[in-house]
């Protein structure tokens, strides 16, 4: 064929009367089909080429019928459009439901019903529903060009199930967006648990877009609006992502004014917000034009004035970028999880994880409580007066007015104390629920007392599930720290590092850094100036952070931060040779990343774990350690080799 085809016909080869009626009435009306047998090359294998012809197109028309019902072509047909997240539509010839393995992966489509005879005359919302979708692929390409990794947003589609016109709505949506490109999710085949919660949860957080569909039905629908507020939170915790898209389906029809106010918590949410209609199909086009209008408007981000990057983020800052760990973490403190155990390399954003997590918890009616370790090294000459400093920061974080001195009996153990102390005067008498964040654990390491700390730690927790109304349950412990735990206690029959709920902090995706780069006004035109910028400095948040300063509060290109990122006076110059000064003196380090240079694997795990919680090395385990960004490899090259 001499253009690639737009849609591929699947069919019962007992229905092949109907399958080339509807390939004709299609391309009569200048609409591109691929169809078996006549698109099959000769001498090609039949299914090589209808894969071929799947692959190549945008739109699929299933002829629905019995003989589709029992037809295991048709179905694997379908499942590899699914995988391919072709858009199908179905068109229904006889009146029979679709089986089990069919209505699996077509819940929620619109499904085209053609009964009457002759088909022919039946075919004209089909030819309206392709032009549609294809309408919505032309109009994104027509677009003012924006880089290719803007281009995909992540959209959500929020919606009541099994009521109408909503479905309709929302296969109309869901093809058209995603003809022009765009990710959809819709939550269709998520298992209904807890697996299920946190995963709706994580993808309205991770969205670019929310579109929920507001009619009369779904306006009454507690889990939409529990998704909807879950949506809002996300946006004001992160500078206003994901935007909210309303669409209003059959809501204001026969309504007075009164009457079309929405109702909370949806007015809460999305009554400040201008709404698309949608009455009939004959919006249709109209709906998708305005939908990938406003996908397609730039947001615009105000370049906020900042410090130069370093510690922890302030807790409003516009440049924090919300990653799974975050939801995990607020999702623990939902939960009032006994041991919540954040860890993360050196600069990996812990701490300003940390600050928005209590924050989030203080939003909720918790009390908290945080210690910094190091900065409390004073404390940490004996485990008594590690735990008397503890006692002192809950006394004065609380606003309690024992005096823990008072109360400590020198006949006692010091572990002992600290129980007694938590037990009687602070969970005896405050009410609620108490978060203890402790954080920069690390610094405990090599302590003649580090095992009886952690396995104190491990005990609050062994005493919560044996006593479930006990006091402990009133008690969550964050633990916050960069070291492999097994470094930090030998003993893991007494270690809290492998019962507790794991919040494992990653460097940025590119997708994170491309979410970056926006916040920043875009100092990065196009996806190739992105992926440079990622090979520079990977996922390392503080330097990404740091490069976009650069790139727009110091004036610099991209290009003068690839000359000079790793010179010994570049605007890097001092966190590499703090690298270098803390490797000074340590041969056997060096040996190490001497042979990491040279492509030689670590030799052991101790050292391996040792370089990957200091920052320096990436990897899952000694044969795959890799340096953790081209910077840190061509410095250490420099000054190493």
């Amino acid at each position: 064929m001499a253009q690639e085809p737009d849609v591929f016909i699947s069919y019962s080869s007992l229905d092949q009367l109907a399958a080339e009626t509807v390939c004709r009435v299609l391309e009569r009306n200048k609409i591109r089909c691929w169809i078996a047998p006549r698109d099959i090359p000769a001498g090609e294998s039949w299914d090589n080429a209808i894969i071929d012809g799947i692959k190549t197109t945008s739109i699929m028309v299933l002829i629905h019928s019995s003989n589709a019902n029992r037809s295991d072509q048709i179905k694997r047909e379908l499942h590899l459009a699914h995988t391919k997240k072709k858009i199908v539509i179905p068109l229904r010839i006889e009146d029979v439901h679709p089986d089990d393995e069919l209505e699996y992966i077509l819940a929620t489509v619109h499904w085209l019903n053609a009964f009457e005879k002759p088909l022919e005359d039946q075919l004209e919302p089909l030819v309206k529903r392709v032009n549609t979708i294809l309408e919505a692929s032309r109009l994104q390409l027509a677009a003012e060009p924006v880089p290719p990794s803007a281009r995909s947003l992540r959209v959500a589609l929020l919606y009541r199930r099994n009521a109408q016109p909503d479905d309709y709505v929302l296969s109309l949506l869901e093809s058209g967006l995603r003809a022009a490109g765009h990710q959809v999710f819709i939550d269709r085949h998520l298992k209904v648990g807890d697996e299920w919660a946190v995963e709706i949860k994580r993808q309205v957080q991770q969205s670019d877009a929310i579109i929920p569909l507001l009619s009369r039905n779904s306006v009454k629908s507690e889990m939409l609006a529990v998704e909807l507020e879950e949506a809002s939170k996300a946006a004001q915790q992160n500078s206003g992502k994901p935007r909210m898209l309303p669409v209003r389906v059959t809501y204001e029809k026969g309504l007075t004014a009164e009457e079309q106010t929405l109702p909370e918590p949806f007015f809460s949410v999305l009554g400040h917000l201008q709404y698309q209609p949608w009455e009939s199909e004959a919006d249709d086009g109209e709906l998708l034009a305005r939908v990938l209008e406003s996908l397609a408007a730039k947001v615009q981000h105000t370049i906020v004035p900042e410090q130069e990057p370093g510690g922890a983020d302030r807790l409003d800052s516009p440049y924090y970028i919300d990653r799974p760990t975050d939801l995990r973490f607020r999702d623990a403190l939902d939960h009032q999880d006994s041991i919540v155990l954040i860890k993360g390399a050196r600069q990996m954003g812990k701490t300003s994880l940390l600050a928005r997590g209590l924050k989030y918890a203080r939003d909720k009616g918790k009390k908290v409580i945080a210690c910094d370790l190091q900065k409390n090294q004073g404390n940490l000459a004996s485990v008594e007066s590690l735990y008397i400093g503890l006692c002192e920061v809950i006394v004065k974080k609380l606003d309690l007015t024992v005096a823990p001195r008072k109360v400590w009996d020198p006949d006692f153990s010091s572990g002992d104390n600290l129980e007694s102390f938590l037990r009687r005067e602070v969970l005896g008498k405050t009410d609620g629920h108490l978060v203890l964040a402790i954080d920069e654990v690390d610094v405990l390491i090599d302590r003649p007392y580090t095992n009886e700390v952690f396995g104190m730690f491990r005990s609050w927790h062994n005493e919560r599930s044996m006593d479930p109304d006990g006091p402990w349950k009133r008690l969550t412990l964050v633990i916050v720290y960069a070291t492999e735990a097994h470094l930090l206690i030998t003993d893991q029959n007494q270690s809290p590092f492998n019962v507790g709920t794991k919040v494992d902090l990653q460097d940025f995706t590119i997708q994170q850094v491309d979410e970056l780069n926006q916040r920043y006004q875009g100092p990065l035109r196009n996806e190739s100036e992105l992926k440079r910028f990622f090979a520079l400095f990977s996922g390392q948040p503080y330097l990404n952070r740091r490069g976009f300063y650069d790139l727009t509060h110091e004036g610099k290109s991209l290009d003068e931060l690839e000359a000079h990122a790793d010179a010994d006076d570049g605007p890097y110059g001092d966190h590499l040779k703090r690298i270098l000064f803390k490797l000074a003196g340590n041969e056997a380090l060096k040996d190490v990343l001497r042979g990491l240079l040279q492509g030689k694997p670590i030799p052991d795990e101790m050292t391996f774990y040792r370089l990957r919680s200091a920052g320096l090395v990436a990897g899952l385990s000694t044969k795959d350690a890799k340096f953790r960004c081209a910077i840190y490899r061509s410095f250490l090259a420099r000054h190493l080799v």
